[in-house]
């Protein structure tokens, strides 16, 4: 069982990906630009459970919260890149 505090690492791949439409516009200047790839790079804390049959589920949070102490916790570092894909306009 995942500790409550953390989200299912599905669901936070979901929250850092839910971006708002693909385009930012400024009607005032005419300008627009479309968003086609992002990378969001940030620290993470994993909470990895194993249930009675054996399925893995992997926790993840940002982290919680940062204390000066001689021995800092070490957190987990992850990458994630999405890109727009287009299908080809051959249809290969």
């Amino acid at each position: 069982m995942i500790d409550e505090s953390f989200l299912s690492f599905r669901n936070i791949l979901d929250k850092l990906l839910d971006i708002p439409g693909n385009s930012i516009r400024d009607e005032n200047s005419g300008m627009h630009f479309y968003i086609d790839e992002i990378e969001i790079a940030t620290p993470v804390e994993l909470d990895i459970s194993v249930d009675d049959n054996g399925k893995v589920t992997i926790g993840s949070v940002p982290p919680l919260y940062r204390v000066n102490t001689s021995f800092r916790p070490s957190y987990h570092s992850i990458t994630v890149k999405a890109e727009k894909y287009t299908p080809p306009e051959n249809g290969e």
